[in-house]
């Protein structure tokens, strides 16, 4: 008796377990996280804006980047200089932001329409996606 009692108690708490965990799951709330779409602006961050360069690297070689309000400006050591206007940028993230322009050809560069640069403001200097130098505010 004893035996049937306790595999009766022993389903029934199995069933009654499985139950109250469905009914649980059904009564816990569902947090959905709220996602914006990043919009593009135009011209460049204020929090970005000035005249950059690195240290001498390698055989003595450097890069320079100037960013404007409605243009952009790059050189690197040996390269032809990369103009860019119809400036546009979005922010993604905490003090990192996308800079889209169009830059005419210049040498061995061949320009381009809806050019990305990648920049994350560091302190005062910046640090550009695709280069390790950082980029020392002069």
């Amino acid at each position: 008796m004893i035996k049937k009692t306790g595999l009766i108690m022993g389903a029934a708490l199995l069933l009654f377990s499985v139950g109250g965990t469905t009914a649980q799951a059904a009564t816990t709330p569902v947090y959905q996280h709220k996602t914006t779409k990043v919009k593009w602006h135009k011209g460049t961050p204020k929090n970005v804006r000035g005249k950059f360069k690195t240290k001498h690297y390698g055989a003595d070689l450097m890069m320079m980047a100037k960013i404007r309000a409605k243009s952009t400006w790059f050189w690197g050591s040996g390269m032809p200089i990369q103009k860019g206007y119809n400036v546009h940028y979005k922010k993604t993230g905490h003090n990192h932001y996308v800079i889209r322009y169009d830059a005419h050809a210049s040498g061995m560069f061949k320009g381009g329409k809806k050019l990305t640069m990648s920049v994350d403001k560091v302190g005062k200097n910046i640090k550009v996606f695709g280069y390790s130098n950082v980029f020392y505010k002069y």
